[in-house]
């Protein structure tokens, strides 16, 4: 029992430490990642031999890249029946204070 408690706090603090990317990182990636990214986010998770065929690599020079963008927290890494997938790591969206009684505010920045 004990180790799962420890594996979900684990999987809760990497979440917390990685929060990924927002959609205006994406953007200011270079071109090549940027495109590898948003066939990533098109495709939800892929494999290995997947992303090696869209970067035109190995499958060894593909795992380092995934690792690298792995440990800056921009992708998650996951077994699927002992098959390594990646999916790309969005920050969450945050959300907005919208004041309790917003017919007020409304009317306070019309007046």
């Amino acid at each position: 029992m004990g180790s799962l408690f420890d594996r979900i706090q684990s999987e809760m603090e990497s979440r917390q430490k990685a929060s990924g990317l927002s959609m205006a990182d994406v953007l200011t990636l270079p071109d090549a990642v940027r495109h590898t990214f948003n066939w990533m986010m098109r495709e939800g998770d892929v494999g290995l031999a997947d992303v090696a065929s869209r970067l035109g690599q190995d499958e060894e020079t593909a795992q380092s890249e995934m690792t690298l963008l792995v440990e800056r927290g921009f992708v998650r890494e996951f077994q699927v029946r002992g098959e390594t997938r990646y999916r790309v790591r969005l920050a969450p969206k945050r959300g907005r204070d919208i004041p309790l009684n917003i017919w007020q505010a409304l009317g306070d920045k019309v007046e």
